[in-house]
């Protein structure tokens, strides 16, 4: 379960926290700082990780911490949030990988 934690963890800060691209422009240092806190965030995680199955709940925080203090905006929901940021990873996914011609199509949304 720490394991898994830390995939789902690392799936979320890295996007988030990585340098932007050279289209973007020239990055400022705030930049390479969050780029770096990504890095040592993602690392802690998974040393942490390594302690076994009592980390879950710890790393479980810890990630849902970072998402309420990097993530969100004044009033908004981390778990929102988080359905939003594996939406795009999902939408991402499909537009790397399409499904086959005559397979079903993969609803993003829950019911």
């Amino acid at each position: 379960m720490p394991e898994l934690l830390v995939d789902v963890a690392e799936r979320i800060v890295v996007p988030v926290t990585a340098l932007p691209g050279s289209d973007a422009g020239e990055p400022c240092e705030d930049t390479f700082a969050l780029e770096a806190l990504g890095r040592v965030f993602v690392t802690s995680l998974r040393i942490w990780a390594q302690a076994g199955p009592d980390a879950a709940e710890g790393v479980a925080r810890a990630v849902i911490d970072f998402a309420a203090q990097f993530l969100t905006e004044d009033h908004e929901d981390v778990a929102d949030v988080l359905r939003q940021l594996e939406a795009v990873g999902v939408g991402q996914a499909l537009d790397a990988h399409p499904a086959p011609a005559g397979a079903h199509p993969v609803r993003l949304t829950s019911v």
